[in-house]
């Protein structure tokens, strides 16, 4: 387990691994127990998701609040980095993310990753009457929120003129325990890469290995057309919960991506206990897969 990143990525020749338990239908005492054994079985990071209610089974089941959720977790945990896969930046007014997001790593002693995004759930929207914007402006807004942020972060006070968000003199105190919350982005859309290459410290493109790879070298050009060195974004890959049915596909899935510079893996946590595929896995096979890839060739940057 590598513990806190200190407000960077960790090496490239790193591998880790992370479990979503997106809280649909969960209890609060089943999702303790999940990051329990998350962090007791040596994985790197556990996840929550920002919805408001269930996304399958029906919508009526116990679903409760991200980012509550998330600080309670991180005061019962002392190892595993957290966030949430991903926070949507049309839930909150952007400072509020970014006093909530402090908060928890504070709590956590700066083991928080945040991970954020566009927006995109009609239905989350729909029943808690929240606006949602079209995806263009949506695209905007998310530019303006990145930017409050990184200038909340980085001064003791802030104004901000923007065409959706207005700060005034705005202090902003405690600052993150390491300077910096490393920030994830989960994106492949023309305009969003340009926000990747710009804010992000870790990069989700999710497809099959050959799209990812080809997403990557579009990403490592934006980043040089902005003067960035495209090795500072950290690829990661959440894959939903397949590949944890069985230890062989798990390897052969984590082996694909590895192969093409992905070093950050999230897979979403079952609903209930961990499977003996998962004992399995955790025991022998992320062991292996940490020993067997060092840096990884993610073409041309």
């Amino acid at each position: 387990m590598a513990g806190p990143t200190h407000g960077t990525n960790p090496p490239a020749d790193e591998l880790n691994f992370g479990l979503v338990t997106g809280q649909h239908w969960l209890s609060w005492d089943e999702i303790r127990a999940q990051w329990e054994w998350a962090e007791a079985t040596g994985w790197d990071s556990a996840w929550t998701f920002d919805h408001f209610l269930s996304l399958y089974d029906g919508d009526g089941g116990p679903c409760m609040e991200g980012w509550t959720l998330l600080a309670a977790l991180a005061a019962l945990t002392s190892k595993v980095q957290l966030g949430l896969m991903v926070s949507s930046i049309t839930h909150r007014n952007p400072s509020l993310l970014a006093k909530e997001a402090v908060t928890v790593d504070v709590v956590s002693g700066g083991r928080l990753i945040l991970g954020v995004g566009a927006g995109w759930s009609v239905r989350d929207h729909e029943a808690y009457g929240w606006e949602l914007p079209p995806p263009g402006e949506r695209v905007d807004r998310f530019g303006e929120t990145m930017e409050i942020y990184r200038l909340l972060e980085q001064n003791e006070r802030t104004t901000f003129n923007g065409t959706y968000y207005t700060l005034k003199d705005a202090p902003f105190e405690p600052k993150p325990v390491f300077g910096h919350v490393p920030i994830l982005i989960g994106s492949t859309g023309r305009r969003m890469m340009r926000h990747v290459a710009r804010y992000a410290d870790q990069w989700d493109a999710g497809g099959t290995p050959e799209e990812y790879r080809a997403t990557g070298e579009r990403l490592n050009a934006l980043c040089r057309e902005i003067g960035r060195d495209p090795a500072e974004i950290r690829w990661a890959l959440a894959a939903g919960g397949d590949p944890l049915e069985s230890p062989e596909l798990f390897e052969k899935h984590v082996r694909a991506y590895a192969e093409i510079g992905v070093r950050s893996f999230m897979f979403d946590f079952p609903r209930g206990k961990a499977t003996p595929a998962m004992i399995e896995i955790a025991e022998q096979v992320i062991p292996r897969l940490r020993t067997a890839f060092g840096k990884p060739d993610r073409g041309p940057r």
